[in-house]
């Protein structure tokens, strides 16, 4: 009798998660649909702002025309009176000035094709960004920002793809160049909307979700989860590893499987100085991942109230605008989805480095606008 009241209360307690969960999945659901709608009115807002630009260039090209019709009229004045000139025998004179006027009118056509050519030419990016950022509506996109001193030096954008069951991590560089400042300093001067608009003008991708997490909050993670376990590719030794006091460690780790607590893992995602800032992303993708796979190990579904509380002790020292059932739903809904980790941003593949007027190092986009970065994103989000 006992057994048979433990199983009933089994069954009960069951029932009650899948009845929760698929609560919750309702809820996001309709969530998403109205998230979705004011996505797609922000992206429309851009676009139609894209297009009033074009508008306008093409406004001012019509108007320089209208302009240069001046010069063309002049330059015919000048052809006729050179003829009058050969005529009355002032030959050298008239081939000169044929000369110079028939050269400004080729100067006047070459300058209105080249910008008639620029003009068709960001038409058809245009289009091409219309259609190929017209994502599937149930992608989740979360925007993770790792802060130190205002600066959001660690900026990762998760795409999350349920038709295809993968979860694309991107990683965006915090030298990369926009507008007159480097992207990591945005946050610190116009706030998270503003940097959340940028990340989306760089991507073609608008995040609806964000983390927001300091050392202090990222120690606190790893360390409530019970530490992360993590596979070195190869060893790494830092001599100038920066302290809280501003002055210089050691920071060593051997080539291997390691397990880290929140400040190994934290010195193992900081190091830079003897590898680079694009190792530097890769190992926080390589973070990211190793945080699921130990969420995975500790069962969040078999107790529903600790999970809760885990989540509240986690998110006491950090910023989100994800809730507790939303986390429970992406980790029920999202567990088995393929990582698609080692996307960075980077001079191997979209970015050249320069430097700003005083010298400061900067990385800008290759062709000198967003199209290919928008392009490669939509790739392997949709891929």
């Amino acid at each position: 009798m006992e057994n048979q009241f433990k199983l009933l209360k089994i069954l009960i307690y069951s029932l009650m998660i899948s009845l929760l969960i698929g609560s919750i999945g309702f809820g996001m659901s309709v969530k998403n649909t109205y998230e979705n709608l004011n996505y797609k009115d922000h992206q429309i807002n851009v676009l139609t702002d894209e297009i009033g630009e074009l508008k306008e260039e093409n406004l001012f090209l019509n108007n320089s025309l209208e302009a240069n019709r001046e010069i063309v009229q002049e330059g015919f004045d000048i052809l006729h009176k050179s003829i009058k000139k050969y005529v009355k025998n002032d030959k050298e004179n008239a081939l000169t000035e044929f000369n110079s006027a028939k050269n400004e009118l080729i100067t006047v056509i070459s300058d209105k094709e080249y910008e008639i050519k620029n003009l068709q030419e960001k038409n058809v990016k245009l289009s091409e960004e219309i259609e190929f950022q017209n994502y599937d509506e149930n992608i989740e996109n979360i925007l993770i920002l790792g802060l130190h001193k205002g600066l959001t030096d660690s900026i990762l954008l998760i795409s999350i793809n349920p038709s295809n069951e993968t979860i694309t991590q991107i990683s965006i560089p915090r030298d990369l160049y926009v507008d007159g400042r480097k992207i990591n300093a945005y946050y610190n001067s116009f706030g998270l909307n503003k940097t959340i608009e940028e990340v989306y003008r760089i991507t073609g991708v608008y995040p609806d979700k964000y983390v927001i997490l300091d050392f202090r909050a990222f120690i606190n993670m790893i360390d409530i989860l019970g530490g992360i376990d993590v596979y070195v590719k190869e060893d790494i030794y830092d001599p100038y590893f920066p302290t809280a006091d501003n002055g210089k460690t050691v920071y060593e780790i051997k080539k291997g499987s390691h397990h880290l607590d929140g400040k190994e893992a934290l010195m193992y995602a900081r190091s830079r100085k003897t590898t680079s800032d694009f190792d530097r992303s890769e190992r926080q993708q390589q973070i990211v991942q190793a945080i699921r796979v130990q969420l995975k190990r500790l069962n969040l579904l078999d107790d529903l109230e600790k999970t809760i509380e885990l989540f509240n002790e986690i998110t006491s020292t950090l910023d989100t605008n994800i809730d507790a059932f939303e986390a429970l739903y992406y980790f029920n809904h999202f567990q088995s989805f393929a990582f698609e980790n080692d996307n960075v941003l980077s001079t191997a593949n979209l970015l050249y480095s320069s430097e700003t007027i005083d010298g400061q190092y900067i990385l800008l986009p290759n062709n000198g606008d967003y199209y290919q970065i928008k392009k490669k994103i939509s790739e392997l989000i949709k891929n």
